[in-house]
């Protein structure tokens, strides 16, 4: 979500050059376009190389391995509801979406499908994001009623084992609204990932025991992060890396806060040099 907020900032900026080119403003201040335009790119450059590495802890919670294997063992029964809950900027997302794009996911399962959900819930929209994965889209499946959608994405579903995201689920309610679009007969295998920020929300819709918690970074998590983006293997003084640490701590071991920070440090040194 980081990165694709960062990629519309960048096409705004490019928009204005574009749409504001011949006037004074952008020629008065065409240097400090560049320069921003110049640092967003390094960010956007920077977030993707994130979520690929996914810089992520040992624990038994949020490791991407602990993920992976509750993927790849017990096929037998119903489709699994797997929650992810944590508060925004913690990475719940970074994270579902290195598992959902795993190697060893991706050849298991017959179809895989993602739609994020956000507070701005539109039922149709959320339908249509499933359907671009599963049934080969033309336009005039966009104008069709909710109720033909949810009955076409349950029938694309029928009989495969299936993978489903739903990104940012707010409420119980929502859940509700969407779930019967799940088959679940002749479906064994199959996961749901649902990522909140409510405790609640997890607890209504998860399968038991299978709801995954993710914590802060404590400090020394915290620091590690921001060392390793912003300077990588760099010698730093004792009264460097004091001040460092001191940086680090300000962001209260969310993972995305302190890594875009380090980041956007790490992009500044750069061009600087």
């Amino acid at each position: 979500m980081a990165h694709a907020s960062v990629a519309s900032l960048m096409r705004t900026i490019e928009s204005l050059d574009i749409q504001f080119a011949m006037q004074y403003l952008i020629c008065d201040h065409r240097e400090e376009l560049c320069a921003l335009r110049e640092r967003v790119s390094s960010l956007e450059v920077f977030l993707k190389n994130f979520e690929r590495e996914c810089f992520w802890r040992n624990d038994g919670f949020c490791s991407r391995g602990t993920l992976v294997r509750s993927l790849t063992t017990n096929y037998s029964g119903e489709p699994k509801v797997i929650p992810i809950v944590g508060m925004g900027g913690i990475g719940k997302t970074t994270l579902t979406k290195e598992v959902y794009n795993h190697g060893s996911i991706i050849c298991r399962f017959d179809v895989h499908a993602w739609a994020t959900v956000s507070q701005q819930h539109n039922r149709k929209e959320v339908l249509l994001g499933l359907l671009r994965s599963t049934i080969n889209m033309d336009d005039a499946v966009k104008t069709r009623g909710e109720a033909e959608l949810a009955d076409m994405l349950q029938k694309s579903l029928k009989r495969k084992r299936y993978l489903i995201v739903l990104d940012d689920i707010y409420s119980c309610e929502v859940w509700d609204r969407v779930r019967q679009c799940f088959p679940t007969e002749d479906n064994a295998g199959s996961r749901i990932f649902l990522t909140t920020r409510i405790n609640e929300v997890a607890c209504y819709a998860g399968t038991e025991n299978l709801s995954l918690q993710m914590n802060f970074m404590d400090q020394d998590e915290s620091w590690n992060l921001f060392r390793s983006v912003a300077f990588s293997n760099e010698a730093l003084s004792s009264e460097f890396e004091t001040i460092g640490k001191k940086i680090a701590g300000k962001f209260h071991g969310l993972s995305l806060t302190i890594a875009v920070v380090a980041g956007l440090l790490k992009s500044k040194r750069a061009i600087e040099d």
